[in-house]
């Protein structure tokens, strides 16, 4: 049966394409997915140039989305039209209207009108598969197999009468290849610390942005980029503090990997947020490095926060993601320190860059002499060895096995022999 839509033809550069709305279950089932279409298989390389859908980030992601979030949004999704004649099935108003209008009104009506799908097209998805199928999901709670899906409290049917925006390119095989490549291609992936500024979902973003705001200084956290360069004003990254805020949680709360494609129960957040609060008020007191470092985080501070971070390991953000993550180790069993037991000792650890220091870290956490840098990629090693040399109650088993850790970063001709270090402060 055919279908009239209002539609607004465009055109950019030589792509003549047209901009219109489609509810979301007329959209979900002219459209075929390239893995669905006749003779996929057979097709040549060139062809099947559309990527698979990840049907786990559909079931895991977007359809709890769309089923569960009342304020879904989403932008246009950009399909090409096969058996689409667009010199036959779009009616602009300039040929409909009566003599006598403005011919300002005149002009805006040759490129808006009326699109009618005859009932043979097929639409194939340039940008926005996974949106798509998301939402046959989301209505049916069901994924591609028929099986139901946890994460969707209820199927939402509603769903299928809303409003999605649609950029239509009628079907030419060689110019809806090359739009696929370039939208996709070009498509620049936000940060890690610009999806925890902009996420209500998951709620480590939520009381990330609560510490960085309340208890930190925003002006001080970078999100930008996850990393800080010698010359930037700030303390730390909204990333580090992230990982941090994991760490607390899950330590604290051993149920398993946080959920962050949802909010847990009001209960839930507010424990968390309670501990979060707690963790980070008593490390931005007592840990001497971080109280200097945030005694005013004003500009006239920005140069001693350089300077901090040019002396100390403690100014480096990843250093300071493995003292967090070692306070929550302490505080917990088999430890069980007090939060300024923890704190006391931590402050001991030789954290100023110095010669004599840096054999603590040496293939840990920092590599060269004064002039070198921090190690990334040991992160949980780094940790370890930070609980250990802070006094954490480690197993006959598992001192073995950091010391092997510990062993494993040096050549083979230096680990015979080679212990953990120890410091005399304790």
């Amino acid at each position: 049966m055919p279908t009239t839509l209002p539609a607004m033809k465009a055109r950019l550069g030589s792509t003549d394409y047209y901009i219109l709305s489609m509810k979301a279950q007329e959209l979900s089932d002219k459209v075929k997915i390239p893995r669905e279409l006749e003779g996929w298989e057979d097709m040549s390389v060139e062809e099947r140039y559309q990527r698979d859908l990840n049907y786990n980030r559909v079931k895991s992601q977007i359809a709890p989305y769309f089923a569960n979030d009342n304020s879904r949004f989403f932008g246009a999704v950009i399909v090409a039209a096969m058996n689409f004649d667009d010199n036959d099935q779009f009616e602009p108003l300039s040929e409909m209207l009566i003599k006598g209008v403005p011919n300002l009104y005149k002009t805006a009506a040759a490129s808006i009108g009326f699109l009618t799908f005859k009932g043979g097209e097929v639409l194939v998805p340039l940008d926005g598969q996974h949106r798509i199928k998301a939402i046959e999901f989301a209505v049916s709670g069901r994924d591609e197999r028929g099986r139901e899906i946890a994460s969707i409290e209820t199927p939402c049917t509603g769903l299928a009468q809303e409003d999605v925006t649609v950029i239509l390119v009628p079907y030419e095989s060689r110019r809806a290849r090359k739009i696929f490549t370039r939208v996709n291609r070009y498509a620049k992936p936000t940060t890690t610390g610009q999806n925890i500024v902009t996420d209500d979902d998951d709620i480590v973003a939520v009381l990330t942005r609560e510490v960085s705001n309340e208890l930190i200084g925003a002006r001080i956290v970078k999100f930008s980029t996850n990393t800080l360069n010698r010359s930037d004003r700030h303390f730390t990254t909204l990333a580090i503090i992230y990982n941090c805020n994991i760490a607390i949680i899950t330590e604290n709360f051993p149920h398993g990997k946080v959920d962050k494609t949802q909010l847990p129960s009001p209960e839930k957040i507010s424990l968390y947020r309670k501990k979060v609060h707690e963790v980070w008020e008593q490390l931005l007191e007592n840990i001497e490095v971080f109280r200097d470092a945030l005694g005013d985080t004003e500009s006239k501070s920005d140069d001693k926060r350089r300077k901090i971070r040019d002396s100390n390991l403690l100014g480096k953000p990843v250093a300071q993601e493995c003292l967090v993550r070692a306070f929550v180790r302490l505080v917990n069993p088999p430890t069980n320190l007090s939060m300024d037991e923890a704190c006391n000792n931590l402050n001991r650890l030789p954290w100023a860059i110095t010669e004599e220091n840096l054999k603590v870290w040496d293939r840990v956490l920092w590599t060269g002499g004064t002039d070198g840098r921090i190690i990334t990629k040991n992160r949980n090693l780094s940790t370890y060895l930070v609980a250990y040399l802070a006094e954490e109650k480690l197993s006959k088993k598992n001192k073995t096995e950091l010391l092997e850790r510990y062993r494993v970063q040096f050549p083979d001709t230096e680990r015979e022999g080679r212990q953990l270090p120890r410091i005399s402060a304790f």
